[in-house]
């Protein structure tokens, strides 16, 4: 039996009792991670849907992540001026990487684990050199097994100036994860700290608040998903999970006590999560290095997470995706 083959444009892969489905065409996306009753991101009728969207199916890569006022912002005494992409708030949205083709390599094959690559290179003919003008190679290494799908990216600068970095992943989970639940009685723990208030921009405004109430619960008890309209920004702050410090967020069940696991690298220091105006399917936990805006906040690297690659160097991050049953 084949264990990783491809069917039309996209990538099916098996192994450890889990199937994933890779769509190297928009982004390297993974969108569909299935074991058994579950199945994880959010679903999809056919390709064609998720090409149309592919920011809000699967593991989408955000580079850089969500919205930079009016696209533009200064490092290291040159001027970036990416392009308007959402013009109700004059503000570059996403990046420029979740709808490009990455080349897809299989590095391992058999019944218990496999692991593939996907691999994107700059290229000064692309249309972002005129304003992204940097030399870079990011790999994503998937590893399918018995515990999961983990994911392990690596960004390297190969150019002579440091390179500005914002990464982060749009990561849309079904609500009805596992075959037969009733997305009202989800709740979805997350690591989040403290809310970073969102002008009408989506940008933040300085203001950097406690959690309410309602917001507590997603560190303690759970929260539903749907409690409220969603498009919130916050910092990290792990949570407990199994007697030990977890950064990442649970989505479970409360009727079966089915779970999905989503752990993050700590790398990861902030989170938006949005829920579509309440559409009732999905949800997007997103997971970023750094605050919406970074590069134009007044603020510490450290707290701002604004971060770059020196010529030669390389960023790493991990994650992981898994299911648990009572």
């Amino acid at each position: 039996m084949e264990l990783i083959t491809k069917k039309g444009k996209v990538w099916e892969i098996k192994a450890g009792g889990y199937e994933a489905v890779i769509a190297p065409e928009i982004g390297g996306n993974v969108i569909a991670l299935r074991k058994g009753d579950f199945d994880v991101l959010r679903h999809y009728d056919s390709y064609e849907e998720v090409v149309k969207a592919p920011v809000v199916y699967g593991l989408p890569i955000l580079f850089p992540p969500n919205r930079i006022d009016a696209g533009r912002f200064e490092f290291a005494g040159r001027t970036y001026q990416f392009p308007i992409s959402e013009k109700r708030t004059n503000n570059s949205l996403h990046g420029f990487l979740s709808h490009r083709p990455w080349n897809f390599d299989v590095v391992k094959s058999d019944k218990d684990e496999a692991v593939v690559s996907l691999t994107y290179k700059s290229g000064r003919d692309e249309d972002y050199y005129s304003y992204y003008p940097h030399d870079f190679t990011i790999k994503m290494v998937y590893t399918l097994n018995a515990h999961g799908l983990h994911q392990d990216i690596t960004i390297s600068n190969e150019g002579e100036e440091d390179m500005p970095l914002g990464l982060g992943w749009h990561t849309a989970f079904a609500l009805e994860f596992k075959k037969g639940i009733d997305p009202d009685n989800v709740k979805v723990k997350v690591s989040i700290g403290e809310r970073v208030e969102l002008s009408d921009r989506g940008l933040p405004t300085g203001v950097v608040s406690p959690l309410s109430d309602d917001e507590i619960k997603f560190r303690n008890e759970g929260q539903s998903p749907l409690y409220a309209v969603m498009d919130d920004h916050y910092t990290i702050n792990p949570i407990e999970k199994d007697g030990e410090l977890f950064h990442g967020a649970l989505l479970e069940d409360v009727a079966s006590g089915a779970r999905v696991v989503y752990r993050v690298d700590p790398a990861y220091k902030h989170w938006m999560i949005w829920n579509c105006f309440k559409e009732g399917s999905f949800i997007c936990i997103e997971p970023q290095n750094w605050r919406v805006n970074a590069p134009n906040l007044e603020l510490p690297a450290e707290e701002s997470g604004m971060d770059h690659i020196v010529p030669g160097g390389t960023y790493r991050a991990k994650a992981s995706i898994y299911v648990e049953e009572d």
